[in-house]
């Protein structure tokens, strides 16, 4: 068994959560497919970050939220 690169770190940050959220809006575009990867990735983050993806996660409307989130990216 090789031993894991010390370089590689399988946390996840919010990038990487706001990441996967426009993938899954883009691959599956339904409300579902967003509020599940919301909720995959909150569970990943540190507890300060949590909430930005449990308010998406518990949205009426998610993937208008994950939309909004795309159209301010910088």
């Amino acid at each position: 068994m090789v031993p894991p690169h010390p370089e590689l770190d399988s946390r996840v940050d919010l990038q990487d959560a706001i990441l996967a959220l426009l993938l899954a809006a883009k691959i599956h575009g339904t409300d579902s497919a967003i509020k599940a990867t919301a909720k995959r990735c909150a569970k990943q983050l540190p507890r300060s970050k949590r909430d930005i993806l449990f308010n998406i996660a518990t949205s009426s409307a998610p993937l208008k939220l994950v939309h909004q989130i795309a159209a301010n990216l910088d």
